[in-house]
């Protein structure tokens, strides 16, 4: 029987390198697509022979196929299909431009959609083999996606992330109801991301632990949603904001040493 394998659609700031790394070091095949040569070149020098990187726009139909077919090719199957949206630059609602917003709400949503179809295709046909066979599929199937947490929630300054990001978490939940006929799960992991801000006053102000998700906390988060012990939480948003969303306002300043 073969490894379980997951596609890491593109690789994002630094969590697509670490959901990778935590997928190979627990035995599984990864094959990372990305259509930035730099980027798989790092990921390549990073992972060495834990994980494949292949050359291609995983935003375009051509790209996604062939995506595939390399990850067939190389691994004889597709369980996990973990798709990292790019983050656009910041741009206040007043001076972004109506076409950039359409131009992005378009390459992201269909890019989430045709993925769906084109893996969810050979997801289905795998399992439908696996029945003819009377045998169980080898690991649960499931799309992941990792979004900013404007994809729940508006982000100033950012208009054309909240409206990338949501558009991509309403697939998420299309895919959910869509595939689960043949138990192909969706789910999304939304967070917080690490940025420049991380060590200023108000981040730590409006989150209770005071700081962003870190990579690794995200990638392990993901690899959760693809085990077989998520094997019912569908069409779920699992959110690692450190609390900000149950905080209403600014936390208090405190000295951590008066609670011991």
């Amino acid at each position: 029987m073969r490894a379980p394998c997951v596609v890491i659609l593109g690789l994002g700031r630094g969590v697509g390198l670490a959901s990778a790394r935590r997928f190979a070091e627990s035995g599984w095949s990864v094959m990372i697509v990305d259509k930035d040569r730099k980027q798989l070149a790092r990921a390549q020098d990073d992972l060495g022979e834990l994980a494949h990187v292949l050359h291609e726009d995983q935003a375009t139909k051509l790209g996604l196929k062939n995506a595939l077919s390399g990850t067939l090719e190389q691994f004889d199957g597709v369980d996990v299909v973990l798709q990292i949206p790019p983050v656009p630059e910041p741009a206040s609602l007043l001076d972004i431009k109506v076409e950039d917003i359409e131009s992005g709400l378009s390459v992201s949503a269909k890019s989430a959609v045709m993925a769906g179809q084109i893996f969810g295709t050979e997801m289905v046909r795998e399992i439908r083999e696996h029945e003819l066979a009377t045998e169980r599929p080898p690991y649960p199937k499931s799309f992941i996606y990792l979004l900013g947490r404007s994809a729940l929630s508006a982000e100033a300054g950012s208009p054309a992330q909240t409206v990338m990001h949501g558009a991509v978490h309403s697939v998420m939940k299309t895919l959910a109801v869509e595939l689960a006929p043949w138990s192909i799960r969706s789910n999304a992991v939304v967070a917080t991301r690490g940025n420049s801000t991380e060590k200023e006053d108000w981040l730590k102000r409006r989150t209770p632990l005071g700081r962003s998700a870190r990579a690794q906390e995200i990638a392990d988060a993901a690899f959760f949603l693809a085990s077989p012990q998520a094997s019912y939480i569908n069409g779920h948003t699992l959110v690692l904001d450190g609390g900000r969303s149950a905080l209403t306002g600014m936390m208090k300043d405190r000295d951590p040493s008066a609670l011991l």
